[in-house]
């Protein structure tokens, strides 16, 4: 579809320097050929110059562009659309936030921008829609690139929209920070290993000397969450260390109810020495509720974290915690499908800091 512009039908117009000039004039409807007419030169050069692409002259871009200036060159963004590859990258999240996930999203979009590509955000929370519709209103942006965060759907609706971008070979679908499981070979995956970290973390517990754990933050059916307990879990029964799970604190996404859930295993009483929260929020509130109770932490209970979150060094007891690499992941999300590769799994980093100690005889 040819651009479109304001202009008009008369063949004779006059230029701001009193001269002249034969050529379509600013008043009825015109495209590139009319451009080209105008400037003496092929369709192909107009569309060259007016797009900024290599193979003409720089005599020839700069007359075609004053040219366009001068009969008022008003592209139709809607054809350009049609005709133009996919040039950006759409981040589908749970909403505009901060919290674990902030310099995950940002680094997509600095990655994007290093790419020359558009950055778009599109959040899912509040708007109710079917898998159906959802694809429907991705499919209509045309991207690159789309990166569905962990979270902002559920599985089966994502499993709707796999099928239908299927259909849509110019796009890459990324899963972020999710791991394969049941994912098709045409998604593919950047994540950060879990399991492994929170295995290392709960071995660094055990390598000073505890024995008694609680794990606050079981949560069923969440990839994420089931892996780093599986990490826990793993670390303790190689250690041969017994471990009773049914003591261990259920998460809830709401915090208010996920701290009534550790008050409620502190009434109970609190046979450990070492509490391990699934996030480092988890372990915030852990550590809010026994000072509440009087306990001091890390003398009468080690508490550790996960995530690293930028508060986790700046609190009043700095926290020990792993390091999960959010921006290079989201910096892969964008490398990865441009270089044509399928799946990564990035390391974390165990962070020590003083919330952790050998427990007291």
């Amino acid at each position: 579809m040819a651009d479109q512009i304001q202009g008009g039908s008369s063949q004779h117009q006059t230029i701001d320097n009193g001269k002249s000039k034969s050529g379509p004039a600013k008043t009825g409807n015109l495209n590139i050929r009319d451009i080209a007419k105008a400037a003496g030169v092929s369709v192909a050069s107009v569309s060259r110059a007016l797009n900024g692409q290599p193979g003409i002259s720089e005599a020839t871009r700069e007359r075609v562009q004053a040219v366009a200036k001068e009969l008022g060159y008003v592209p139709n963004v809607h054809a350009k659309a049609l005709t133009t590859p996919p040039n950006a990258v759409t981040l589908v999240a749970s909403g505009i936030s901060g919290g674990t996930y902030a310099d995950m999203m940002a680094a997509v979009d600095e990655e994007a921008y290093r790419q020359h590509l558009n950055f778009r955000l599109f959040s899912t929370r509040f708007k109710g829609m079917s898998g159906d519709e959802m694809a429907s209103q991705l499919l209509a942006q045309r991207s690159r690139i789309v990166v569905v965060m962990e979270g902002s759907m559920s599985d089966d609706t994502f499993s709707g929209i796999i099928d239908q971008f299927d259909q849509q070979p110019d796009t890459s679908l990324v899963a972020l920070a999710r791991p394969r499981l049941d994912l098709p070979e045409s998604v593919a995956v950047v994540d950060y290993d879990n399991e492994a970290g929170m295995r290392e973390l709960t071995n660094y517990m055990i390598s000073l000397g505890h024995r008694r754990f609680l794990f606050v933050g079981v949560r069923e059916g969440e990839p994420v969450f089931t892996a780093r307990y599986q990490g826990f879990l793993g670390a303790l029964a190689d250690a041969g260390i017994p471990h009773d799970p049914s003591r261990d604190v259920a998460y809830s996404r709401n915090r208010v109810e996920s701290a009534g859930n550790f008050r409620t295993a502190c009434r109970a009483g609190l046979d450990c020495t070492a509490i391990v929260g699934v996030t480092d929020e988890v372990a915030l509130d852990v550590i809010l509720t026994l000072k509440k109770m009087g306990k001091r932490v890390p003398y009468d209970y080690s508490v550790a974290g996960f995530d690293d979150m930028p508060y986790a060094e700046g609190l009043i007891v700095p926290l020990t915690t792993v390091r999960a690499p959010f921006a290079e992941m989201g910096e892969m999300a964008v490398k990865l499908p441009l270089a044509g590769e399928r799946d990564i799994i990035l390391p974390t980093q165990l962070v020590v800091r003083e919330s952790v100690m050998p427990p007291r005889a």
